[in-house]
């Protein structure tokens, strides 16, 4: 049951960063050049869900899986101790998932563009901030719906 809430927070966290950039890259017809490409909404929305999804349902399932297993044993007098080692620890989740993604990458493709490398650790880490405060408020919300 605990890794099934965990998989369904990794589906809704790749549905709002796929959502999030895909509203950082649209350009709207009004301010699109001629002659120029440009992609939807829903194109760039397809397009970053693509390659989210099996990044958050992979790295960021299994990792959030090891950290509650690791840390249920730590019982926290303090909330916002916890909160901020929390922040912490999926930060380094972050850097850890995008660092074996690039492994990957370069055992595949035998290269790396250097200029990209600082950009994807800090996406990296914004992706998996942004599944552990998924999961804080699905939390919250199971918990005050079950009352």
């Amino acid at each position: 049951m605990k890794y099934l809430k965990k998989i369904l927070i990794a589906v809704l966290s790749t549905l709002i960063f796929s959502l999030g950039f895909a509203f950082l890259v649209y350009v709207p017809p009004s301010e699109q050049h001629a002659g120029v490409g440009y992609s939807s909404f829903i194109g760039l929305f397809i397009i970053y869900l693509i390659y989210s999804a099996p990044i958050y349902l992979i790295g960021g399932t299994l990792y959030s899986y090891f950290v509650d297993v690791c840390f249920d044993k730590i019982h926290f007098n303090n909330k916002l101790l916890k909160y901020i080692i929390y922040f912490f620890i999926y930060i380094a989740g972050g850097v850890l998932v995008v660092g074996l993604l690039l492994i990957i990458i370069f055992l595949i493709d035998g290269y790396l563009t250097d200029l990209l490398i600082s950009r994807v650790f800090l996406v990296g880490s914004l992706a998996s901030l942004l599944f552990f405060h998924v999961s804080l408020v699905f939390n919250k919300t199971v918990k005050f719906i079950a009352k």
